[in-house]
């Protein structure tokens, strides 16, 4: 009786090559499928341009439910939003509507309509940048100016689109070139 159990014993010890084999076969099967389904790493000008889509809804939303006029001033390095309080904007720098800026390896293009340039106040140095500009405006009624704002970076490119009813859309454009 002694044999047979030294014997079992003998038999049944530790994995046999074949077994790893086909556990390390099945880890790079499992693994090779997550890499495949991934989605693909979302690059700086998608991020850039999720941030100021969302810092926009935010905005358009705030002009509605608190009854006031809010505005964005829509530089190529950067964008401050500002609300419309006794005859001035005054900068709003808390919360969802702080002030941001642009990576500087995105190359930022923005269009605002000609009415909206045809408003901006004359360029006369350092002074202007002392009063605030909007160029973009968000009514209580929740009507926008439209923008279409092109976000470029080194293999991406993104279009931010808002429309005058408040619509909002981020488009990816695929380079594969």
């Amino acid at each position: 009786m002694d044999r047979r159990l030294n014997h079992k014993q003998r038999t049944q010890t530790g994995l046999t090559l074949i077994e790893l084999l086909i556990v390390m076969l099945i880890i790079a099967l499992t693994a090779s499928v997550v890499a495949l389904n991934a989605p693909p790493p979302a690059g700086k000008a998608r991020v850039a341009a999720d941030r100021l889509a969302a810092r926009i809804q935010f905005a358009s939303e705030q002009a509605v439910m608190t009854n006031a006029l809010i505005g964005l001033e829509l530089t190529p390095a950067r964008y401050r939003f500002f609300h419309y309080e006794r005859g001035e904007w005054l900068p709003v720098n808390a919360g969802r509507l702080r002030d941001g800026s642009f990576p500087a390896d995105v190359a930022i293009v923005f269009e605002l309509p000609e009415s909206t340039r045809r408003n901006e106040p004359p360029e006369k140095g350092d002074a202007v940048e002392s009063i605030p500009s909007p160029n973009v405006f968000f009514s209580p009624t929740g009507e926008t100016t439209s923008v279409a704002v092109d976000f470029r970076a080194r293999r991406s490119h993104v279009s931010l689109l808002l429309d005058h009813a408040g619509g909002l859309k981020v488009v990816r454009h695929d380079d594969r070139t």
